[in-house]
């Protein structure tokens, strides 16, 4: 058997489908392609897969990575034309890495870097949220919404200008399964501490996804 770290996206055409739905159509993209992925057993077998850190609906992005098994070890580029021949137009594959032992564990993904898009009438002066001790927002948990200091999970917050109504931000937050903080909880947490600012509509994409202050591949 042979490991493989797929790095994948989706576009503004898919950004509205669920988790479980991605790995439904990557399920039947595998039963289409020519890969010899490895397969669980048992009375429906399915694709042995890890997806690091599921996507939020809503958001586009170019960094998503997920772990799999082939029978044997294939060629790198080979694995890509062939999925995204397979894929549905909206999701694209940009590399394969093939593992050796661990060398990367994506359960250690703890920060993503997202550039969002805000249609605000003023734009926020992020030096004001940065500057806050704490950023006490209600953010929905397992066991409910409750109010949540997230500024301890804010690590950069920078504007990138503002044009035709449009704020763009660049933000670099928790990612992963000890804390996973939205950007959209990010720009509420904007409207409630920035002066002046409220918005009506947001817009993000995710750009990278790094375990510490390195990129996962």
């Amino acid at each position: 058997m042979a490991k493989y770290i797929l790095k994948y996206g989706r576009d503004d055409r898919v950004k509205f489908i669920s988790h479980l739905d991605f790995v439904r159509c990557f399920h039947r993209a595998v039963r289409r392609s020519a890969l010899n992925f490895e397969f669980s057993q048992g009375f429906n077998p399915h694709p042995v897969m890890t997806i690091a850190q599921p996507m939020p609906v809503g958001v586009t992005s170019e960094c998503e990575y997920m772990k799999v098994g082939f029978v044997t070890e294939l060629d790198a580029d080979a694995i890509v034309r062939e999925l995204n021949r397979a894929m549905p137009p909206g999701f694209m594959f940009y590399a394969a890495h093939k593992l050796e032992a661990k060398e990367i564990d994506l359960t250690k993904i703890s920060r993503a870097e997202y550039i969002v898009e805000i249609e605000c009438e003023k734009p926020c002066d992020v030096s004001m949220l940065m500057a806050q001790e704490e950023l006490i927002v209600p953010k929905k948990t397992k066991s409910g919404i409750k109010d949540s200091d997230i500024r301890p999970h804010i690590f950069v917050v920078e504007d990138m200008g503002f044009k035709d109504g449009i704020q763009t931000v660049k933000m670099i937050v928790s990612c992963g399964s000890a804390y996973n903080l939205k950007p959209q909880t990010v720009v509420e947490a904007m409207a409630k501490y920035c002066d002046g600012f409220t918005f009506t509509f947001t817009a993000s994409h995710r750009r990278r996804m790094m375990i510490d202050d390195k990129n996962v591949l």
